[in-house]
């Protein structure tokens, strides 16, 4: 029994670079677990790793990925696929993180918490009844189609919680039986309704009738919202042969994501006239002149 910390990281070299900073974040306050990068594309992460302790990959072949989207094609199927295949392989606690993803502090607690039998997800994000404006959206759906095909488990109210699946941990073997009801429910979901949430919810559904679901937001920050810093990081993790380890955290630490993130959540949160206005004078957001220059 290990702890086991994964990341699914193939194809565009923008996923590839957010799963390095992540992966930094992470070695700069480990917790004993070991990193699994399932990718298809080992060497882009080898230039700045190395041979760094602790980091293994799972090479997929890029028709593997392709079919782990299954009939539905659906890219967050593929989420489901890995950690199915990673419970078939890895006894112990598998904590799933997205690669837009910075640890803001170590998560031993959470491996901790994991071999007690707890599930966590990143984080709530309201009800489906009365929650943002796709919850609404996905419960309506639900709703009108409450006639049609029984979903695996029952049926998903309006008083059902989603969590953002930007974070999933779990215990191997045990809890493979739940990865087998959330891919069929996914794929219920996303016939029912094709949104880019589907897995998501299924998770979601899934985890709380098993138990309560923690948040992993206290540990690990999920920026989901700043597609903006893929050119910073890609002239960040630019090839630079001789550069340690060590130069590599360096440059990293020195980028603090979560509080441009912040930033441009709260400019999203004024309301549309502000930020009209705000455009209109030349202060709307952006990322700093001085890091869309330098990238570090």
């Amino acid at each position: 029994m290990g702890n086991y910390l994964l990341y699914q990281a193939y194809g565009s070299p923008d996923i590839l670079n957010e799963a390095l900073l992540s992966i930094l974040s992470y070695l700069r306050q480990p917790a004993g677990a070991t990193v699994l990068v399932y990718t298809d594309n080992p060497a882009h992460f080898r230039a700045v790793l190395g041979d760094a302790p602790g980091v293994a990959y799972v090479f997929i072949e890029p028709a593997q990925w392709r079919a782990w989207r299954g009939e539905i094609d659906f890219v967050h199927r593929v989420k489901i696929k890995v950690l199915q295949h990673a419970a078939a392989h890895y006894a112990g606690q598998l904590l799933y993180v997205d690669t837009d993803t910075i640890f803001t502090q170590s998560p031993a607690a959470i491996f901790a918490a994991l071999a007690q039998g707890e599930r966590f997800m990143h984080v709530g994000e309201g009800r489906l009844g009365d929650g943002n404006p796709l919850n609404r959206k996905i419960n309506r759906a639900l709703q009108q189609a409450s006639g049609g095909p029984a979903l695996v488990g029952g049926t998903i109210g309006p008083e059902t919680h989603m969590y953002n699946a930007g974070v999933l941990g779990l215990c191997s073997p045990t809890d493979a039986p739940l990865l087998v009801e959330v891919l069929a429910l996914t794929e219920q979901l996303y016939r029912l309704y094709p949104k880019h949430v589907m897995e998501q919810l299924a998770f979601s559904v899934v985890w709380a009738r098993s138990g309560p679901v923690r948040a992993a937001a206290p540990w690990v920050y999920h920026y989901w919202n700043l597609k903006e810093i893929r050119p910073v990081l890609g002239r960040l993790f630019s090839p630079a042969p001789g550069r340690t380890l060590a130069d590599w955290q360096a440059r990293a630490a020195g980028l603090d994501v979560p509080a441009l993130a912040e930033g441009k959540a709260r400019f999203r949160a004024l309301p549309g006239w502000q930020r009209a206005v705000r455009r209109w004078l030349g202060r709307g957001w952006q990322l700093p002149a001085d890091l869309l220059l330098s990238g570090a």
